[in-house]
C-alpha cells in the first residue's frame, strides 16, 4: 500500500531530515513516496535577496484560482493561460491581460494542473479519473487511469498522455478519450513525490521515470525507442537509492535535457539517446532548456547555468534555502519563484538578481511558463500572477 506525507515548507533538502522522513512513512506503510521536507525545527531561512541588477518588469495582472499544491502549474496554449485549483476550478485567461474567458468548477478535488493545446484542456482527479475539457470549457470525456496520476496531463498531436502512480504512462486519443497504448514499468520501492509532465515532439514522447530513467516512446504505439540513466541508484538504503527524475524533459532542437535527485544533469541525443554531457547536479526541482541555456535549481537552491555544449556559465547562491521553484529561461532573464511567494527575474547572462515581486505570501508551487514576455506564477494560495518584462 502506498502513503504519502505531506511536504512542508522547503528548505535545503537534508538527506539526514529525509532519512528521518521515510524511516516514518515505512514504519507505517513499507512503500509509498514522500516530499522532500525540512520538519518542525528547520533552520532560518535567509532574509530574499535584493535585486542588483534591475531589468524593466512589471506585474502585469493577477488572477485568484482557488488553493493548489505541487504538481499545480499553469499552461500557456493558444494566446491563452489555462490553470486549476487542487478543489476543482479550471479556468481559461488571456495570456497578455489575465481577463478571464471562463471558468469551471468541476466539484472534484484535483491532483494536478492542466494540460493544453488550445482545443483540449486535461485534468486529473484524485479519484484517478482522467477529464478532458473542450475549447469552452465543456466536459468532453473521462477515463479512469486505474491508478492517481503521478504526471502533469500533456497533450499534443492528438493525444493525452500521463503516467500513473502505478509507473504506467497512458496515452489517449484527445477527441474521443480512446485509450491508444499504454507502457507499464517496475515502480521502486520509494519514489520522491513530484508532479511533472510528460514531453510530446512529432513522433516521440519523452518521459521521466522513477529510478533515474529516461524513456523515448513511439507515440504510435508506445514502443521503446530507447531508454537513458539520468541517476543511477546506489547506496545500501533505500533513501540513498533514490534517483528520481524530476521536473519534465525538455526538448530543444535535437536534444532532449533530464535532470535527477541524487543524480545528475545530462543531456541526450533526442533521436538515440546517446549522452552528449552530464554535469553532478541533484535536483528536486527541476530545469529548463532554451537556444543557449540549460539552467536546473540543485537540492540546495542554488541556480545553475550551463552553456548547450556543458560549459558551466555562472551559479546563483543567494537564494539558497529559499525553497526555489523550477526555473524559467523567458527573454533576458530566469524567472522562478521561493516558497514565501517572491517571485525574481535572474539576468541570464550571469545570474544577477534582477527583479523581484512579491505575491500573496503563500509558496509558487511550480516553474513559471511563458506568455511571450510574460512570466507567469502560481501561488499554494490561490494566486496567478502575469509578470511582464518591458
Amino acid at each position: 500500500m502506498s502513503r504519502s506525507v505531506p511536504r512542508s515548507i522547503s528548505g535545503p533538502i537534508s538527506r539526514a531530515r529525509v532519512a528521518l522522513l521515510v524511516l516514518g512513512a515505512l514504519a507505517l506503510g513499507g512503500c509509498g513516496s514522500f516530499w522532500p521536507w525540512s520538519g518542525p525545527a528547520k533552520p532560518k531561512i535567509p532574509d530574499p535577496p535584493a535585486v542588483s541588477a534591475p531589468v524593466p518588469s512589471r506585474v502585469a495582472w493577477t488572477h485568484r484560482i482557488g488553493p493548489s499544491r505541487e504538481g499545480f502549474t499553469p499552461v500557456v496554449a493558444a494566446g491563452s493561460v489555462y490553470a486549476a485549483s487542487s478543489q476543482g476550478t479550471v479556468a481559461r485567461l488571456d495570456a497578455v491581460t489575465g481577463a478571464v474567458v471562463w471558468q469551471v468548477d468541476l466539484g472534484i478535488r484535483l491532483t494536478s494542473g492542466v494540460g493544453a493545446d488550445g482545443s483540449i484542456v486535461a485534468i486529473a482527479a484524485r479519484d484517478g479519473t482522467l477529464i478532458a475539457l473542450d475549447a469552452q470549457g465543456q466536459r468532453k470525456w473521462s477515463v479512469p487511469l486505474g491508478a492517481e496520476a503521478a504526471s502533469v496531463p500533456a497533450v499534443g498531436l492528438g493525444l493525452v498522455l500521463v503516467r500513473g502512480s502505478d509507473n504506467r504512462v497512458q496515452a489517449f486519443d484527445s477527441d474521443t478519450g480512446k485509450r491508444r497504448w499504454a507502457l507499464q514499468r517496475q515502480t521502486p520501492p520509494l519514489v520522491l513525490r513530484q508532479t511533472a509532465s510528460i514531453a510530446i515532439s512529432p513522433g516521440i514522447a519523452y518521459a521521466g521515470l522513477p529510478g533515474g530513467r529516461l524513456v523515448a516512446l513511439s507515440l504510435e504505439s508506445g514502443a521503446l525507442r530507447w531508454e537513458a540513466a539520468v541517476g543511477q541508484p546506489r547506496g545500501a538504503t533505500e533513501i540513498e537509492r533514490i534517483a528520481d527524475v524530476v521536473g519534465s524533459p525538455l526538448v530543444s532542437g535535437r536534444e532532449v535535457c533530464a535532470v535527477s535527485y541524487q543524480g545528475r544533469l545530462g543531456c541526450y541525443d533526442a533521436s538515440g539517446g546517446r549522452l552528449l554531457w552530464s554535469r553532478e547536479v541533484s535536483s528536486a526541482r527541476g530545469l529548463d532548456v532554451d537556444a543557449r541555456l540549460v539552467v536546473a535549481a540543485d537540492d540546495g537552491d542554488r541556480l545553475h547555468a550551463f552553456s548547450r555544449t556543458g560549459s558551466s556559465l555562472w551559479r546563483q547562491d543567494k537564494l539558497a534555502r529559499r525553497g526555489v521553484s523550477a526555473p524559467l529561461s523567458i527573454g533576458p532573464v530566469v524567472a522562478l519563484g521561493d516558497y514565501q511567494g517572491f517571485v525574481y527575474l535572474l539576468s541570464r547572462d550571469d545570474g544577477a538578481i534582477a527583479a523581484r515581486f512579491a505575491t500573496d505570501g503563500t509558496a509558487i508551487v511550480a516553474a513559471p511558463v511563458a506568455a511571450g514576455r510574460i512570466a507567469v506564477a502560481q501561488t499554494r494560495g490561490g494566486s496567478l500572477v502575469g509578470i511582464a518584462l518591458e
